[in-house]
């Protein structure tokens, strides 16, 4: 605007002195013109700046609150993580916990089954038992069924006892051998030494290994160590048949005691 002013002054100027020409007119107008497009053109320029800045500003702006929030969920990811370690050390911990308490229960099982193992072999000692039965001429069959029959049905567990033993010893690679041996731990179940019962059982699941019996053997085990007072081995085992032998009608029958004892 100032050179605008400058040039007006000028051909007033020029006027007044009486010395203007047509041709200093059209130049000082075109002068005039210049310098509008270049005032026009210093007030785009300024615009122009003035909305770029804005724009870098608010872009800027922009920018600086999408780092913020990111480092945001940055620092509440490593919150999370740090949660998610600690959980995974407390479990890490009452897992070796848990084992600790599992080895010590299998121990002390261990050391309660030798304990009675060596009860038993004392009372072996002070009351021995007449020697079983083996009559000549009997099939295995025949002693086999025999046997069942006494313990079952006329239930006289001591006799049946003697007669499952003799077949035992007689034919020990019977099919049936393991089925004997379960039948002999009922029959001390039976008369409620439960001591010799225990011991039986534990027999029957170290010869036999998977064999279907072996879930009825733990289960009766678990039953007489809790007729012997003893809960923990008692829940010890029911939890065993349930672990080896998860489709067996015996697993159904374990849940359900260890449910009833609360465990």
């Amino acid at each position: 605007m100032q050179s605008k002013h400058l040039v007006l002054l000028s051909m007033l100027s020029l006027v007044l002195a009486g010395c203007v020409t047509e041709r200093d007119l059209q130049v000082q107008r075109d002068l005039m013109d210049m310098t509008r497009r270049l005032d026009h053109m210093e007030r785009s320029l300024k615009a122009v700046q003035e909305e770029t800045a804005g724009g870098i500003k608010g872009r800027i702006d922009t920018l600086t609150r999408s780092q913020a929030e990111q480092q945001a969920g940055l620092d509440g990811l490593r919150v999370d993580m740090q949660g998610v370690q600690g959980r995974f050390d407390d479990l890490g911990r009452a897992d070796a916990t848990l084992r600790q308490d599992v080895t010590l229960l299998k121990d002390e099982f261990g050391l309660q089954v030798a304990d009675l193992g060596q009860r038993v072999a004392r009372l072996e000692q002070l009351q021995p038992g007449a020697q079983a039965p083996t009559p000549p001429g009997e099939s295995a069959d025949e002693l086999y069924e025999k046997a069942l029959q006494i313990i079952r049905d006329k239930q006289e567990p001591a006799a049946g006892r003697e007669l499952m033993s003799a077949f035992l010893q007689r034919y020990p690679g019977d099919p049936r051998a393991v089925n004997a041996a379960y039948w002999i731990g009922e029959t001390y179940y039976a008369e409620k030494a439960f001591d010799k019962a225990v011991l039986q059982f534990e027999d029957v699941i170290q010869k036999y290994g998977d064999d279907p019996k072996v879930a009825s053997a733990l289960y009766k085990q678990a039953l007489a160590f809790d007729a012997l007072k003893d809960r923990k081995s008692a829940r010890l085992v029911m939890k065993k048949v349930i672990e080896r032998f998860p489709l067996a009608e015996e697993t159904k029958k374990a849940r359900e005691k260890l449910k009833e004892w609360g465990s």
